[in-house]
């Protein structure tokens, strides 16, 4: 991974966590495509958001976070253009 894609990640991840009380009234249990320190959109499974971040932002450019009360980082598996934790 390199220094840019974790800094993404890193930023991406901490404008969540700002975001997450407003996020769950409207979209908990969905996972977030973040890019840019903002949601880019959302989906209903993490596999659909990796597809789409890749086709729009590029493998290292984006992280998926899933919209819940219990906000932790998945570590790779939330990290642009990594692989989907099954």
């Amino acid at each position: 991974m390199s220094m840019h894609q974790t800094s993404e990640t890193e930023r991406n991840f901490t404008a969540f966590q700002a975001m997450l009380p407003k996020l769950l009234e409207k979209f908990k249990g969905q996972y977030a495509l973040m890019h840019g320190e903002k949601v880019a959109d959302y989906f209903d499974n993490p596999a659909d958001a990796v597809v789409e971040g890749l086709k729009r932002f590029g493998q290292g450019a984006y992280s998926v976070q899933e919209v819940t009360e219990a906000v932790e980082s998945l570590g790779f598996y939330s990290y642009a253009g990594g692989s989907v934790q099954a």
